[in-house]
């Protein structure tokens, strides 16, 4: 049996905490190209995805996670042609990735995993991404002393601080970069995409890759140039479909459960599509 791991990257309100109740409720109650195999006998402490799951139930947004938390979900999958799949799933304070670009230190949890995954998994939120169109002009504030990691990193232009913390990790995971990686392969998803972008009258959305490119140029052309076309894939990706807040009681969720909101575009734009699992399903080789 498989047991593929990935790698989830994202940073504070990045929405992996939604997007991971949402694909397990996906998985569990209406299947795509990847379901819930519960039924296998693998060990699972499902508890933390559970929760968020019930909060959306209730119409409500879920508590993001600790700043301090570390824990690994397995999940029990299988295919639409009966294939067993193990996918580990990290859950962790998106803070702690903050610091890792800060503090130029990955901790041996992180080191472990990265080495291991057969995929990465990076959520940008393009609307909470800061650029500056004279990223010199920041430079003084960027280098004032302050306590705070995820102020520091605030102050830097997003370009330069995914760039550098993806220079970072691949080299943390032993990746060269002489030629086009293959492995890990990469899927990235564009979180809160419906903040973001539009869609025309026939509900068409723009490929996220152009929307990428165009919000950010170096980012876009960093992954571009340092993976292979076929190790590469980038999604939007709204997991809720509309904004939650955590003392609410959106009717849409109560009434017709969390498992029939949130969507994917797939890379090359179109109409919004169900099955959450799909970048997933991509990165383990499923189609």
């Amino acid at each position: 049996m498989r047991t593929p791991e990935l790698v989830l990257l994202g940073g504070p309100h990045s929405g992996k905490t939604h997007y991971a109740g949402q694909l397990y409720g996906r998985v569990r109650r209406r299947p795509g190209l990847l379901r819930l195999q519960a039924d296998r006998g693998t060990p699972s402490n499902l508890s933390a995805l559970e929760e968020v799951l019930r909060c959306l139930e209730e119409g409500r947004a879920a508590e993001h996670t600790s700043a301090d938390t570390w824990a690994e979900v397995l999940l029990p999958l299988a295919d639409k042609h009966g294939n067993a799949m193990d996918l580990r799933w990290p859950d962790y304070g998106g803070e702690q990735l903050r610091q890792v670009f800060e503090q130029r230190a990955v901790p041996e949890a992180w080191r472990s995993r990265l080495t291991q995954a057969e995929g990465w998994v990076l959520l940008i939120r393009l609307k909470s991404e800061t650029t500056y169109s004279d990223a010199l002009s920041e430079l003084t504030k960027r280098l004032e002393p302050r306590n705070d990691t995820t102020e520091r990193a605030a102050h830097w232009d997003a370009n330069a601080y995914w760039v550098e913390l993806l220079q970072l990790l691949l080299h943390v995971a032993g990746v060269g970069q002489i030629a086009r990686h293959r492995r890990p392969r990469l899927a990235v998803l564009l979180s809160c995409y419906d903040e973001f972008a539009t869609a025309d009258s026939g509900q068409v959305w723009a490929p996220p890759r152009q929307s990428l490119a165009n919000h950010l140029p170096l980012v876009s052309s960093f992954i571009e140039s340092n993976w292979a076309s076929d190790a590469l894939t980038i999604w939007g990706l709204s997991a809720l479909g509309r904004p939650l807040v955590r003392n609410g009681a959106e009717e849409t969720f109560i009434d017709e459960g969390p498992e029939n909101q949130g969507w994917v575009i797939p890379p090359e734009g179109g109409p919004p599509e169900p099955d959450l699992s799909r970048p997933l399903a991509w990165l383990v080789g499923v189609r």
